[in-house]
């Protein structure tokens, strides 16, 4: 399969990352840039014929379990018989990944023709409105995705939103529902440092009259979220107090939990997603598809529930690779993940020894996190993913911060993709070696087993050799 006109149109957007991610230290000028981000996006959908507003949507927000929440509804709509696009970020190994339709990624050909489109109305957003800049990379892809998923007649998108909420480019969507997952510490240079600061952001994204979900979160950011919900006239619907869960077993293979909704209940679900903290993101999406089926006056089965959550499958979260050894990559790369992880790997995996291949961006709260993990490693191996735009901390200072949260052996690797064969080698038939710390390490490690190529060829991120 020829991918070089898809190279070719990928690199025409990528060329909108024009700085890093986090480049505007000062507080008021970061204000003044996060209403610019938001005119310009609504200025570019207009010129792109508003497609946003010819499908229902599912706008998903939190600090950790917003991608896992978005496959969880995708699976269950599916189910359901609906034609549902998708929107997730960041991708793992190619940018088609941030756009499926009924869980297909795009085709390439689709993206090489709305290249075009959408380049178009960024250049006439940056003409007609100098003052507002030029329309940014994940803008752009926001653009193209909506036109996408209006062009393919999609009866629901899914969204998620890329950082924070109030000020994300996504946010100028009107949805019939809103999820925020959780509010902890993360991106804290542009959120702030207080979990109240945070939930400003995250709360954000609750609309007039449209109801919300919220999962589980510390009393300081729940009072900012109610508070959100009244304002907005928004109905708040809150785990552990409107819908509950109980888990009833976690292994390799998924996991099983019992619901209690809005308007139902339902024993022993099982879930094909790793992990206890699963069962909490399945309760926060079947409730947030209940107020979806009850606004719209369709049929919410149990049949389709059963079925969306045994066969929802994530790539890059708790993802088991192969065995003797075991390799498993996760992007874990804040402190909640990081918990829900270590939580997570004695109670579903059993090894030898743990090895573990570590690298993360400078934005990340390193410290925090190493002292969480590196004492669990029996040998840990650094590396650095390379990102545009967003600089990673070196492997050797990754290493040195290891050593000084306590890690019993630390080894400095090279890039990501040899690192990890070099690991492979140390590793014995019964150690396990978990690959985490940057969602952007997973997605250059994973060509190892799947090869982006066959990716878009197959439109799967599980295609057959």
């Amino acid at each position: 399969m020829d991918i070089s006109p898809l190279s070719q149109a990928l690199k025409r957007i990528e060329q909108l990352i024009t700085h890093e991610a986090e480049w505007l230290t000062d507080p008021q000028e970061r204000e003044i840039e996060f209403h610019r981000r938001l005119e310009r996006t609504r200025l570019l959908m207009a010129y792109l014929g508003d497609p946003q507003d010819t499908f229902d949507m599912i706008h998903i927000g939190g600090t950790s379990g917003k991608g896992s929440i978005a496959m969880i509804c995708e699976s269950i709509l599916l189910a359901m018989g609906l034609q549902v696009g998708t929107h997730t970020s960041p991708y793992l190994e190619t940018p088609l990944e941030k756009v499926r339709i009924n869980g297909q990624i795009m085709q390439p050909q689709q993206v090489i023709a709305l290249t075009d489109a959408v380049l178009s109305a960024v250049e006439q957003v940056r003409i007609d409105e100098e003052r507002l800049g030029t329309p940014h990379y994940s803008e752009a892809w926001l653009g193209l995705t909506m036109t996408h998923f209006a062009d393919q007649l999609c009866r629901i998108g899914v969204i998620e939103v890329g950082m924070g909420g109030r000020y994300d480019c996504t946010n100028i969507i009107t949805p019939q529902v809103s999820i925020i997952s959780t509010v902890h510490y993360d991106h804290t240079r542009v959120l702030g440092e207080t979990l109240e600061e945070i939930a400003f952001h995250k709360s954000g994204i609750i609309k007039p009259g449209v109801p919300a979900v919220a999962g589980d979160m510390a009393a300081d950011a729940l009072k900012v979220v109610e508070a959100e919900a009244a304002r907005q006239g928004s109905r708040l619907v809150h785990l552990g107090r409107d819908v509950h869960f109980q888990t009833i077993d976690v292994s390799q293979h998924g996991g099983r939990f019992s619901y209690q909704g809005l308007g139902r209940s339902l024993a022993d679900i099982e879930i094909g997603l790793l992990g206890a903290h699963q069962c909490a993101n399945a309760t926060l999406a079947l409730a947030a598809l209940e107020l979806y089926a009850e606004k719209r006056g369709i049929t919410l089965t149990e049949e389709a529930v059963r079925e969306g959550l045994r066969r929802v499958h994530f790539a890059g979260r708790l993802e088991v690779m192969q065995l003797k050894p075991m390799v498993v990559l996760d992007g874990a790369h804040n402190e909640e993940k990081m918990r829900a992880l270590i939580a997570t790997l004695p109670e579903v995996f059993h090894y030898k020894r743990l090895i573990l291949v570590l690298g993360m961006l400078e934005t990340k709260n390193a410290g925090s996190i190493l002292s969480r993990l590196a004492t669990l490693a029996d040998i840990v191996v650094t590396t650095a993913p390379i990102v545009k735009g967003k600089p990673a901390i070196s492997a050797d200072e990754l290493a040195e911060m290891a050593h000084e949260a306590g890690a019993h052996t630390v080894h400095v690797g090279g890039k990501p993709f040899e690192t990890l064969k070099q690991t492979l080698d140390l590793a014995g038939p019964d150690d396990l070696v978990l690959v985490t710390g940057s969602l952007y390490l997973i997605g250059q490690v994973r060509p190892y087993w799947y090869r982006m190529e066959k990716i878009v060829e197959q439109r799967t991120m599980f295609p057959h050799s």
